[in-house]
């Protein structure tokens, strides 16, 4: 997954970059919510609660395309697939009695302030800040997973540059 993961965040940026126009302007939906739930937002959760980065950016996805729902709506509904992911995962890591509280506690934080200044910003200036954001988000972490020095691309560059992997 570390080693596939920024190549599908790079996908994910080509897509918004260049892919269909969002717009804020519902339309009808390709599936059902039983079936967006079962095909979209069980799967993306499960990696959400699981690994994480991106999760942001396939519900969007997911909920634009599959959902047909407008894109300031969309990023509405994907803090709260976020917010639900991250509220299971808490209590699978709980029950297993396996969380860091500190670590935890502070990525809360920071979650609920970049959620907050980001649905604020959608709301005020739409989909035109909202794409591209998307499209700089998903390709910066691509980049910072990749050159990790436990990603294929981050030992390579390591090796080359003569520093210890």
């Amino acid at each position: 997954m570390r080693v596939g993961l920024p190549f599908l965040l790079i996908a994910v940026a080509l897509y918004f970059a260049f892919g269909p126009r969002m717009s804020d302007i519902d339309v009808s939906a390709r599936l059902s919510p039983r079936a967006f739930a079962l095909c979209a937002a069980f799967p993306i959760g499960f990696y959400d609660g699981l690994f994480g980065p991106g999760a942001g950016s396939f519900f969007m996805i997911a909920i634009v395309a599959l959902a047909g729902l407008g894109a300031l709506r969309a990023v509405a509904r994907t803090k709260l697939l976020n917010l639900a992911s991250n509220i299971a995962s808490l209590l699978v890591f709980l029950a297993a009695g396996t969380i860091v509280w500190t670590a935890g506690l502070a990525m809360a934080a920071g979650a609920f302030v970049g959620a907050r200044l980001g649905s604020a910003l959608a709301l005020k200036h739409g989909v035109g800040l909202v794409r591209p954001l998307l499209v700089v988000v998903a390709l910066a972490l691509a980049l910072r997973l990749m050159l990790d020095s436990s990603h294929p691309v981050g030992a390579a560059l390591a090796a080359m540059l003569g520093a210890p992997s």
